[in-house]
């Protein structure tokens, strides 16, 4: 009998591995594969195991690389700032008034095209007289001298805004993924200073986590006080979304929130049930996190609403473990997402996407590429003079999920595949040959690279135009 037991065992066990196998095989017939990437490569655990397996690499795919409390010394050596000129603000530090001369700084560095018939909307030509149209709406000649701060959240996911529009304005006619008057994501239920007010009063301009920009009022909520805007940030628990985005419930007694997409890192206030009711907008509570959520009143001031999220999503309470495991489990989430310049179209770009996974442990990563390269108390590895084979000796023993950095582009580091470094990263457009133009592929996509083997417009691979590695 139990020789009977055993051998079924074994002919399930292979039956299983062909299925694995069959399924395998069949994938790559359908799933199409950047070059010099294999299908076994499109896993997290396939580089996972590798850096496990690797002599090399030290320290362990599962081990802490950092604390919370050492993350948070990070974050304070690393304020989030709007520069303007040669004066910086950060906005946590910002109360009572700012000297108007800062707003006015920020704006005379805000310029129309030189060209306007070089930018289109709606597939035509701007002119100059519909850019100086959007100029005079920001009104931007009429900063007062002292501004009182006033403090807030963003209630959606939305986008910051060189100018007050909507208007989707591309470099050439067909454009449909980078507009020109956009210029960050704003993610929701965060921190934010109000600045400015259109002149159709249908605008702020925000300081949003060290950038600045206008966003429509309608997704922001105004706190009574700093006191209060102080409070929020500081929730006693919160949950993590850790999935690409989770999607918060339809529910007809909560409007403003529901159906909202909510991306990767964001951190939503928990409620116990000991300060919860069972029933919540005429539903029980059973099986779902209870989180509480700000919104705006129709006078603009902020309230908060329960919401409910099972238990099922792709959350985690707190913060994770800040491992390499988890780095890379968290990127590969994004691969084959669109690339999203600057959050648009529900997704995101290189910097963004990076920032949204690192948001995950608690880093705060500033918005621009060259600012993460230049991020405090990390470990950061200067590789711009140096040689490819220097390059791929660093490579070789670098932190698998450590930010890679070249002008212009932020990667997630992978491993080394036969002598060839791979990462992942939002990439809108690469050359399969460094010395052929016309191998431009635009992929707009987030996928993975050999950076030996992959090229930018310079004619150059990804891996010579490598300048840092980042190990946060």
């Amino acid at each position: 009998m139990a020789k009977k037991f055993i051998s079924a065992l074994l002919a399930l066990s292979i039956c299983t591995s062909m299925l694995a196998a069959q399924s395998y095989a069949y994938s790559s017939d359908y799933v199409r594969m950047n070059d010099n990437v294999s299908f076994s490569m499109t896993n997290a655990s396939y580089w996972i195991e590798k850096s496990q397996g690797d002599t090399m690499f030290g320290s362990g795919s599962e081990t802490v690389l950092r604390l919370p409390d050492e993350i948070e010394r990070i974050n304070k050596k690393n304020p989030m700032v709007e520069s303007a000129g040669d004066t910086e603000l950060s906005m946590y530090e910002a109360e009572g008034t700012i000297d108007g001369s800062f707003l006015r700084a920020i704006f005379s560095e805000i310029h129309v095209p030189g060209s306007p018939e070089n930018c289109y909307l709606g597939g035509k030509p701007t002119t100059a007289a519909y850019w100086e149209k959007l100029k005079n709406n920001a009104d931007m000649d009429n900063v007062p001298d002292s501004i009182p701060v006033r403090y807030g959240y963003s209630t959606a996911r939305s986008s910051l805004r060189l100018f007050p529009s909507y208007d989707f304005i591309g470099e050439d006619k067909d454009d449909r993924f980078y507009d020109v008057n956009v210029m960050s994501e704003y993610m929701p239920f965060r921190p934010l200073l109000i600045l400015h007010e259109s002149k159709d009063k249908q605008w702020y301009y925000v300081m949003f986590e060290g950038y600045s920009g206008w966003v429509d009022k309608k997704y922001v909520a105004e706190c009574p006080d700093r006191e209060d805007w102080l409070d929020r940030m500081a929730p006693e628990d919160f949950l993590v979304v850790t999935g690409r985005e989770i999607r918060l419930q339809d529910d007809v007694r909560s409007p403003s929130l529901s159906g909202q997409l909510i991306p990767m890192g964001t951190k939503l206030p928990l409620v116990k049930l000991s300060d919860a009711p069972r029933m919540i907008n005429d539903r029980e509570t059973t099986g779902c996190y209870i989180v509480k959520l700000p919104v705006r009143k129709p006078d603009g001031m902020i309230t908060d609403k329960y919401s409910l999220i099972s238990i099922k999503e792709d959350v985690h309470v707190g913060y994770l473990e800040y491992t390499s495991e988890n780095v890379l489990r968290l990127a590969f989430k994004r691969l084959g997402d669109r690339y999203g310049w600057a959050g648009l179209n529900h997704s995101n770009d290189c910097s963004g996407i990076t920032g949204e996974i690192f948001r995950c442990f608690g880093f705060s990563l500033p918005r621009v590429s060259s600012q993460i390269a230049a991020y405090k108390g990390v470990d950061t590895k200067d590789l711009s003079d140096m040689t490819d084979e220097q390059k791929l000796g660093v490579l070789a023993s670098a932190e698998p999920g450590s930010i890679l950095f070249f002008k212009g582009h932020i990667m997630i580091y992978l491993g080394m595949d036969n002598g060839d470094p791979y990462c992942i990263s939002a990439t809108g457009t690469y050359l399969k040959d460094g010395s052929d133009e016309e191998s431009a592929v635009d992929t707009n996509s987030v996928i993975i690279t050999n950076m030996s083997k992959t090229y930018r417009s310079n004619g150059d691979s990804w891996l010579t135009n490598l300048s840092a590695v980042i190990t946060l």
